[in-house]
């Protein structure tokens, strides 16, 4: 008897170590074996206890001391690593942009840069002009110029392809191409070249040339058409 009960004391106790809560009726229950009852003694109940019971849990570490710990981790060696720099292409070329217009009056070929204005016809007049006034200089009726004058105008850059070349050496072999063309199909004499703008864009292409006020400014000062007539009388005396 008194080892059975030993041997239930250590069977509560364990129980209660683990947190089993062992329950035992109040009243006899109908076919079911005798429960025995046993004086428990409290002291004896808490030192099986203390017994069972495993080693305490360790301190909590704080949060500030959690993330520093993660940051002492070893890891990638990120100060060592310089930022890549962009890549530079090389500088691009200027692009110029101009407008050059050709009239084709008499046995000249007459030409003009646009500045910021479109070519008015009281310019194509004035340019016709002054065509017939060489046509009669030197002599020759009136009649066989032609009625009206032949307008083209160049303008660059000619296409928006920025793989090709749009530089100032490619404007001005476009530019000496456009003039080509014209001088071939229309067997002009010379060049007429109206304004400085346009004689500083026209390269030499071997020919006849006269530099002289642009239209637009001996339309504004009329006054300027007496010093042009004298530098247009040249051409008139050409043989």
């Amino acid at each position: 008897m008194a080892e059975h009960s030993m041997h239930e004391l250590q069977r509560l106790a364990y129980l209660d170590a683990l947190g089993i809560d062992s329950y035992v009726s109040r009243k006899q229950l109908p076919g079911a074996a005798v429960t025995r009852r046993l004086a428990v003694r409290g002291a004896g109940r808490s030192v099986a206890v203390e017994k069972v019971a495993g080693p305490p849990p360790p301190p909590a570490v704080p949060p500030s001391q959690r993330v520093e710990h993660v940051r002492e981790r070893p890891g990638r060696n990120t100060t060592d690593r310089t930022p890549a720099l962009p890549e530079t292409g090389r500088p691009a070329t200027p692009v110029p942009r101009f407008s050059l217009v050709a009239i084709v009056a008499g046995e000249w070929l007459w030409l003009e840069e646009l500045v910021g204005m479109p070519l008015t016809t009281e310019q194509v007049r004035l340019v016709h002009a002054m065509a017939r006034a060489l046509y009669l200089e030197r002599g020759k009726a009136a009649s066989s110029l032609a009625a009206r004058p032949e307008v083209t105008q160049f303008d660059w850059p000619i296409h928006s392809n920025h793989q090709l070349d749009q530089g100032e050496e490619a404007a001005r072999a476009g530019v000496a191409g456009f003039i080509g063309r014209k001088l071939e199909q229309h067997g002009c004499r010379g060049l007429v070249l109206l304004g400085q703008p346009c004689a500083a864009r026209v390269p030499d292409m071997g020919i006849h040339r006269v530099t002289t006020a642009g239209s637009a400014e001996i339309l504004a000062s009329p006054a300027l058409k007496a010093q042009v007539w004298r530098e247009l009388l040249p051409l008139a005396r050409l043989p």
